[in-house]
């Protein structure tokens, strides 16, 4: 009897063999499931935050930029010199508007511009959103000065610079000015008063999804644009009564010019905007 039991230790069958390796493979399986759902999830947040550090900063500079827009109302022979003009192409995610207003500062075109003499001094900007050299979406700027302009000065000569890319998208509405003492501010999609700056307007930004296949990521903002009301001979102080925004305002087509006509100023180059990484 004792040996035949010295015979018999030190060994294992196999099925217990069997079952120590199912059990180190499903341990295996699920440690390796976790591990690619966690590197995913990381992938997704790092791609998101991405594109709102793009986005952010785009609309923070379109913000600072309309709300320094610029207006002379003694100049009645120049109005249109500095108007506000939209070019609509639509509203969906990966459509452009093309905006242009005269402004003052740094906002969007950089305080060291090589291009405009003086930043802080009346330039006309335009908004949009292209593909760049590389083929990628990017939010981009042209704009010039208002004195020294050529007579046969073209916005389309001036090159456009690029800001910051992953933006797919940007769609802009202003308030109705036939609405702005109604309880409600209606948006609409063109502007026929080129001549003049709307009290306020929606922007719209859309930046690459987190992933493939996915909707664009949004950023909605509504700019108030202090100037607006002097444009239409108000006083600055005078707001909208209780007014609110809502999504579904009228849409006016109009036969107006386009952003590109009745601009003036412009000596060379556009601003040295730098490109957001």
């Amino acid at each position: 009897m004792t040996g035949q039991a010295k015979g018999r230790v030190g060994g294992f069958t196999l099925l217990e063999v069997l079952v120590a390796v199912t059990i180190l493979t499903a341990i295996t399986g699920i440690t390796l499931m976790a591990f690619q759902v966690v590197s995913a999830a990381w992938r997704k947040g790092m791609s998101l935050s991405d594109s709102l550090h793009h986005g952010d900063f785009v609309m923070d500079q379109l913000v600072l930029g309309l709300r320094s827009a610029y207006y002379m109302p003694d100049s009645e022979d120049e109005q249109d010199k500095y108007g506000f003009a939209i070019e609509d192409n639509g509203d969906s995610t990966r459509s452009s508007d093309m905006v242009t207003w005269v402004k003052l500062g740094s906002a969007l075109v950089g305080s060291d511009s090589r291009d405009l003499e003086n930043p802080n001094m009346p330039h006309r900007v335009e908004f949009f959103v292209v593909e760049d050299e590389q083929g990628e979406s990017a939010a981009a700027v042209r704009a010039w000065s208002l004195v020294k302009q050529l007579e046969d000065f073209e916005s389309d000569d001036v090159e456009p610079r690029f800001i910051a890319r992953r933006i797919v998208g940007f769609n802009c509405r202003m308030q109705d000015p036939e609405s702005d003492l109604e309880d409600e501010i209606e948006w609409i999609d063109d502007w026929e008063d080129t001549n003049r700056l709307p009290h306020s307007v929606e922007v719209t930004l859309w930046m690459d999804p987190a992933e493939e296949g996915e909707d664009p990521i949004e950023l909605k903002r509504v700019v108030q644009i202090p100037l607006g009301p002097l444009s239409w001979g108000r006083s600055t102080s005078a707001q909208p009564s209780k007014s609110k925004p809502k999504d579904g305002g009228r849409t006016r087509k109009t036969t107006g010019r386009s952003p590109g006509s009745g601009r003036s100023g412009g000596s060379g180059a556009p601003p040295a905007a730098k490109i957001s990484p």
